[in-house]
């Protein structure tokens, strides 16, 4: 029962009640306005009677004629503004209609009731692979659970809509660095969130990253959960990103100066880097989570479980794995339940140098494996 009436409440904000709720209250006022010259008059017409007969005459039936020359003027502008009234109100449910037609097309309301979903903001010409990317590494992932967000024409998102490979995919035409948008994309319950710049108006590097800024602040405000990723062209807004507490900000043009300066020294380093990353054979490095059976054990005990038992090469850990503010709520909220002052004050002092996502390649076998931490790994994509 909730839900219809929850249904019929968003309705009704769509055919502006409050203008119909006026327009209806002018009308009757102005019918007792007519009634009471009439009743003055010696005139004994009933006033449902003189609502009734305003009425027909706005749809076009005959109207009552009266000699009294005040409440004929009366009839005349209850006549001209039952005509205005009467367009306002057909117009305002009219267009109701189109726009809950046009909410419903564009998947604006399943967008709204999604749950642990990814949202992408922004646009690439290839932003088809980087989808199909997404999918392939994620493989419980439906296309379905994807949201994209951008405010490029309808002639690029069109060929998205028409793809077999991409049925499902949920398109929301809006601005990402305004929050109605962000809320129609229930950015509130995503899980992640990818902001990539786009730019429409020829924008230079810096603008186009500032808006990526801006989508990110958006995005923690809705979600401090959210887990985020920005990729930025410009360093002072990776600066500020990092400021932020952004957990994944990509500077392209950081990896592009390292794989060229390296490449220099050694050849076949951007041929490594690309395996590395993804050559199309389904082997790449990995982020995998290390279960509560490993704190406290060696680094030495868990490379050896994994080359023998998984055949998957370790080549370090993740510390301090997780959205920073989950971490540190976490950790403070286990230093209250010491009676130890010194440790909880420790436990303070480490909250606020504390990094988060911070790799670790390599640590010797005496390395000691702690909480919140993930092991990166080389081997085949699950």
């Amino acid at each position: 029962m909730k839900k219809y009436m929850k249904r019929f409440m968003n309705f009704m904000k769509l055919i502006h009640m409050r203008t119909i709720l006026l327009i209806l209250a002018l009308y009757f006022t102005m019918c007792f306005v007519c009634f009471i010259v009439l009743k003055v008059n010696g005139e004994n017409t009933p006033f449902f009677d003189i609502v009734v007969f305003n009425l027909l005459a706005v749809i076009g039936n005959d109207y009552m004629y009266v000699d009294n020359v005040w409440t004929r003027l009366a009839g005349i502008f209850i006549l001209a503004l039952g005509m205005v009234g009467l367009s306002t109100i057909t117009g305002y449910v009219s267009s109701a209609f189109v726009a809950r037609r046009l909410n419903l097309e564009r998947g604006v309301k399943k967008m709204q009731g999604m749950k642990n979903h990814i949202i992408i903001c922004g646009w690439k010409n290839d932003i088809k692979i980087l989808i199909q990317g997404i999918l392939r590494k994620n493989k419980e992932l439906k296309v379905s659970d994807i949201i994209l967000v951008s405010s490029v024409d309808d002639s690029k998102t069109e060929p998205l809509r028409d793809d077999k490979e991409l049925a499902g995919l949920n398109i929301l035409k809006g601005d990402y660095t305004e929050e109605q948008t962000l809320l129609k994309a229930n950015a509130k319950e995503a899980s992640k969130v990818l902001i990539i710049g786009e730019n429409l108006e020829n924008l230079d590097e810096e603008l186009v990253d500032s808006r990526v800024f801006v989508g990110t602040l958006l995005v923690r405000k809705l979600n401090p959960k959210c887990h985020i990723c920005a990729e930025i062209k410009t360093e002072r807004y990776k600066n500020y990103l990092e400021s932020q507490n952004c957990a994944e900000v990509i500077y392209v043009d950081e990896y592009t100066r390292y794989i060229l300066s390296t490449s220099t020294n050694y050849g076949g380093m951007s041929k490594v880097m690309s395996s590395f990353l993804d050559n199309g054979d389904g082997v790449s490095v990995q982020i995998a989570p290390i279960s509560d059976k490993w704190i406290g054990k060696k680094y030495g005990e868990l490379f050896e479980w994994y080359k023998k038992e998984q055949n998957i090469l370790l080549l370090g850990v993740l510390e301090n794995m997780g959205v920073e503010r989950e971490l540190k709520h976490q950790i403070l909220s286990e230093a209250q339940k010491s009676t130890n002052y010194g440790e909880i004050i420790q436990r303070i002092k480490s909250v606020k140098s504390m990094e988060t996502n911070c790799p670790h390649l390599n640590p010797g076998d005496d390395y000691v494996l702690d909480k919140n931490m993930g092991a990166i790994i080389l081997g085949d994509e699950v």
